[in-house]
């Protein structure tokens, strides 16, 4: 009787060969999420709107550096169009990071901030579904990975739309990976609490101590380990896992939000 071919894990943690989008490369978890994908052996495309911000990251980790803005078709069609043309079948995913918080009452929002708000949360994960998932769909294969929000998944006070806006995200990746499963492509999302290093706001040490105090494991993330989170869904360690929310939030989101007695 032949034995049973053992797995190789390492071998499935290998990205050697393919190449991979990432929108939105500044620093925190952009810039790490390319450091992961590269040493994992993956080619990158740097995307920022500032050009700077991108060749910095592109630089750091020999990828390529490109400026859009990713709320715009043309530009992500510009994006993706350039992914498939330096690695053709092998644009084999899409890591899409951005996603910045308007903070605002409902009441006291206007129209211009309610687009801009879903404009920087939705429009663009919409736009990579949209373009890049048919191209990754004829090769068969692919992942397309979206930074969301513990904010999805639990509301906080002050940025009610940015936490609509994720938890929609979330509902979005579920149809996507629904659509698109069939063709080998796999959809996700990963969600992070409170990281260091990452967002447009940055905490004092006070803060940072009753966040810590708050979490389960009791400290703030760091963005390597979305980047981790990431690295684990571009590769084929996670083949039979799409549509999924993975929570990054050192278990927080288990917490109950009362006084303890």
């Amino acid at each position: 009787m032949a034995l049973e071919q053992q797995t190789d894990y390492g071998a499935r943690l290998d990205l050697a060969g393919r190449g991979f989008v990432v929108l939105g490369t500044g620093a925190g978890i952009g810039g790490e999420v390319c450091r992961a994908l590269t040493q994992a052996g993956a080619r990158v495309l740097c995307v920022d709107q500032a050009l700077a911000a991108a060749q910095r990251a592109a630089d750091e980790v020999g990828g390529i550096a490109m400026a859009a803005d990713i709320t715009r078709r043309p530009d992500m069609e510009a994006v993706f169009a350039r992914a498939q043309s330096e690695w053709g079948d092998d644009f084999q995913g899409v890591v899409d990071v951005v996603g910045v918080p308007v903070p605002g009452k409902l009441a006291e929002t206007d129209d211009a901030t309610y687009d801009r708000q879903f404009d920087l949360v939705l429009r663009h994960a919409w736009l990579t579904i949209s373009i890049a998932g048919p191209m990754l769909a004829k090769t068969g294969s692919g992942s397309l990975i979206f930074i969301g929000s513990l904010g999805g998944l639990r509301y906080h006070p002050g940025v009610a739309l940015y936490c609509t806006a994720k938890a929609a995200l979330t509902m979005l990746v579920q149809a996507a990976a629904d659509e698109f499963g069939p063709s080998g492509v796999r959809v996700n999302v990963v969600a992070p609490g409170r990281i260091r290093d990452s967002g447009v706001s940055r905490p004092s040490e006070d803060q940072w101590a009753r966040i810590s105090s708050a979490t389960p494991l009791k400290r703030p993330g760091e963005p390597k380990e979305v980047a981790g989170a990431v690295l684990f869904l571009a590769s084929d360690l996670s083949s039979y896992v799409t549509g999924e929310t993975l929570v990054v939030d050192g278990g927080v989101r288990g917490m109950i939000a009362t006084p303890a007695s």
